[in-house]
């Protein structure tokens, strides 16, 4: 079976929001942390990708502990 990258995806998942912020900011021009411009809203989706990244990256951890001990 292969191994599922929990970590990676993880860490991907989490700060996904910031990268398309930073993206979107270079093709409308502009700042990526100004709100009304649009791309800053996409900031405020870190409330929903951070617990769910973190969660993965604690999967992950747990699965790697588990096969260092087998």
């Amino acid at each position: 079976m292969k191994r599922f990258p929990f970590i990676r995806i993880g860490l991907v998942f989490a700060f996904s929001p910031i990268l398309l912020a930073f993206v979107t900011s270079l093709f409308q021009g502009g700042s990526m942390w100004n709100e009304s411009s649009g791309t800053g809203a996409y900031i405020w989706l870190m409330f929903l990708t951070l617990p769910v990244g973190f969660l993965l990256v604690v999967i992950g951890l747990i699965l790697l502990v588990v096969r260092k001990t087998r």
